[in-house]
């Protein structure tokens, strides 16, 4: 596998403590960027530096295996591309020092990504994401029973930050974290230990808690239905009972909901709306993809340059438009819109390459394998793309949601293929 060549050296081999050396240094590169990456230290005003150190750890080991690690970026180049035409539309940007910062750090994100699916294979690096991603989720759980790391606790509009400083961003990765913990749950013991597998459970109903008060209505509307995806792809190791009375519950409750909201005349959009906060517009967010689709038409192309749209004096009416609309945060909450305003046709076609590629690998690995971390893999990578259609994701950097996408295709492809496909 790829990661038995991880600590190749010439001359003699490795020694026990230089192994252990290596493999700490790798995972300290893995789980602080997905940490770090998952918003955990940004209350604190951290990050920055935080990264810098993550920089410094992977440029370090990257260089230390280069030979090795440049057979992989050739193998995976469709996963720097979106970066590369980040970093071309310096040419054409409105902001150029922050389109060039901006895609340094993208690449950069990309780059930590494949040596993490390079390095680890997809039941390792779910371990590490749950440990990472639910270190946040479980300390704000401890904030909310004790407020031990200080306020605010709550966002403006009441839902639960926990230690982050955004609602959402508890809500999407308190999901991420159930869905690990129950894939976890149910992989058989040579894959889990015992223990952990009677710990995840406990985490995943943390978790899910922290979904529900966060009021995180994307999130709390996505996990009832990624859950029954996830039993319902691992019907196979339950018990036969269960399993038969779960697929039955489903056909039942699809079949008779339809009906009864017929038979009542409810519209089952507005019921939706009402029961989650939202209004028609959601939240703001279908007058965000008018003013979007306004400013992408004037560069369809090749946008405006990465970032520079959000950057740059010259789209203050626009900034304006968005602020009016309820946005806070510089994103049009759609992938396409946001990769579009920056680099336009080319940068989406980039970024859907790199989605569809890693969703493929996942597939097929799931259609091969059937296996609890094969489920795991492809729910995990149907989720950040579902979430990006309604907020933030796979157009910034540091964001966990793209690295995850990335690190999880690139292990696929090194480490669950049959050897003759790899």
């Amino acid at each position: 596998m790829a990661a038995s060549v991880a600590y190749a050296a010439p001359g003699p081999g490795p020694g026990v403590g230089q192994r252990a050396f290596w493999r700490g240094w790798d995972l300290a590169i893995v789980f602080l960027a997905l940490m770090l990456a998952g918003d955990t230290l940004n209350r604190w005003g951290i990050s920055a530096p935080a990264w810098m150190l993550v920089y410094g750890l992977a440029f370090l080991r990257i260089l230390s295996v280069w030979p090795t690690f440049w057979q992989v970026l050739v193998r995976n180049r469709v996963c720097i591309a979106y970066p590369l035409v980040a970093l071309v539309s310096v040419l054409w940007s409105f902001d150029r020092p922050a389109t060039v910062a901006g895609g340094i750090q993208l690449l950069m994100s990309a780059f930590i990504a494949m040596f993490a699916g390079w390095r680890y294979a997809p039941r390792q690096l779910m371990l590490i994401a749950l440990g990472a991603l639910g270190l946040g989720v479980m300390a704000s759980a401890v904030n909310w029973a004790t407020l031990v790391f200080g306020g605010p606790l709550y966002s403006a509009v009441g839902g639960l930050l926990g230690i982050y400083t955004n609602k959402n961003m508890l809500g999407h990765y308190g999901l991420m974290v159930v869905l690990l913990a129950v894939s976890v749950t149910l992989m058989p013991p040579p894959e889990a230990p015992r223990p952990l597998r009677l710990l995840t459970p406990l985490v995943a109903g943390i978790a899910a808690f922290m979904v529900v008060l966060s009021l995180s209505m994307t999130s709390v509307v996505l996990m009832p239905c990624y859950v029954m995806l996830l039993f319902l792809l691992n019907r196979r190791r339950m018990p036969v009972l269960l399993r038969f009375a779960m697929v039955a519950g489903v056909v039942l409750l699809a079949g008779s909901v339809p009906l009864l909201l017929g038979l009542l005349g409810l519209d089952p959009f507005t019921l939706l709306l009402d029961a989650t906060g939202k209004d028609a517009t959601l939240t703001g967010r279908t007058e965000l993809w008018a003013i979007a689709a306004e400013n992408i038409a004037q560069a369809p192309l090749f946008g405006h340059g990465y970032q520079a749209f959000w950057s740059s004096s010259q789209f203050a009416a626009q900034h304006f438009a968005v602020l009016r609309a309820g946005a806070t945060a510089p994103s049009f909450h759609n992938f396409i819109a946001d990769v579009m305003i920056g680099n336009g046709l080319i940068g989406l076609i980039a970024m859907l390459a790199m989605i569809l590629r890693s969703l493929s690998l996942a597939f097929g690995f799931w259609r091969r394998d059937g296996s609890a971390v094969a489920v795991a893999a492809l729910v995990t990578l149907l989720l950040p793309v579902t979430l990006a259609m309604v907020e933030p994701y796979f157009y910034r950097q540091h964001e966990v949601m793209t690295m995850w996408v990335i690190m999880m295709g690139v292990s696929i492809l090194h480490h669950s293929l049959p050897r003759t496909t790899r």
